[in-house]
């Protein structure tokens, strides 16, 4: 009997678990390989299913913004709720940055609460939440400003130029957690075609002790890059764990 509500909770708390792992924020540009003086399109996204799912909602964006090749502030023009548009004026690596508004949630016994645990006499697992995305448009084929480490709580970094990659080619990229190098996590990425289903990657890999991977890039277009990482909770009794998750979207020929 204590083997079957063991077995029971463990299945409770991985349901509750895998809905945070599960949602992830991106951006989704129209094309990462414009010319200088052109304008694309920025969206950002939020969901499982890349590249399109859902548009995030404006109350729940932390902040959007931009930055030029030189790392300086790029202005960019709202369209509508996740919809903006960037000019670039100068060759290089812009970089496009969005944040959702950290949370927590916990699954109790009567469904999910956008709080901790505390006062709650039915928590079955609490997560603590913060989700970033940052995407690559490189203009005429130039580096600067592509490997910038800009300091984020989460980041991946790309070691090369995607616009001079393609298919079957290899990307590298280095995982940063509050400025540090993070290793020993499962980095996934996948392409704009590859799957319909939520939650399904192209490729996976470990990152070493460098905080260091190598993507396979299987299929030119569009790709994705996803590091989730979690850590325990500093009080246990208002929370159980700290979930993080960013994501790296960029284009190969």
């Amino acid at each position: 009997m204590k083997r079957v509500l063991f077995v029971l909770y463990l299945s409770i708390i991985l349901t509750a678990t895998s809905s945070a792992w599960g949602h992830m924020l991106w951006i989704n540009v129209n094309n990462y390989q414009p010319d200088v003086g052109e304008s694309v399109h920025i969206e950002i996204s939020w969901g499982h299913k890349f590249p399109k799912d859902e548009i995030v909602k404006p109350e729940r964006l932390a902040r959007v913004y931009a930055v030029d090749p030189k790392g300086q502030s790029a202005p960019l023009n709202e369209i509508s709720a996740g919809h903006c548009e960037l000019t670039v004026k100068q060759p290089g690596a812009y970089l496009v940055f969005a944040e959702i508004k950290p949370g927590v949630y916990t699954k109790t016994t009567d469904g999910y609460k956008r709080q901790n645990k505390k006062g709650l006499d039915n928590a079955l697992h609490c997560v603590s939440y913060d989700m970033r995305a940052k995407a690559v448009i490189n203009v005429g084929g130039q580096d600067q400003g592509l490997s910038r480490e800009t300091g984020d709580l989460l980041e991946i970094v790309p070691l090369a130029n995607p616009a001079g990659l393609k298919e079957g080619d290899t990307l590298p990229v280095k995982v940063l957690f509050r400025g540090a190098p993070l290793f020993r996590d499962f980095l996934h990425a996948t392409y704009a075609g590859f799957s319909n289903e939520g939650e399904t990657f192209a490729f996976s890999t470990m990152i070493n002790q460098e905080g260091k991977a190598n993507i396979r890039l299987l299929k030119g277009g569009s790709w994705l890059v996803k590091i989730p990482h979690k850590r325990p909770y500093p009080d246990q009794e208002e929370c159980d764990e700290n979930f993080f998750c960013s994501t790296l979207t960029f284009g190969v020929k």
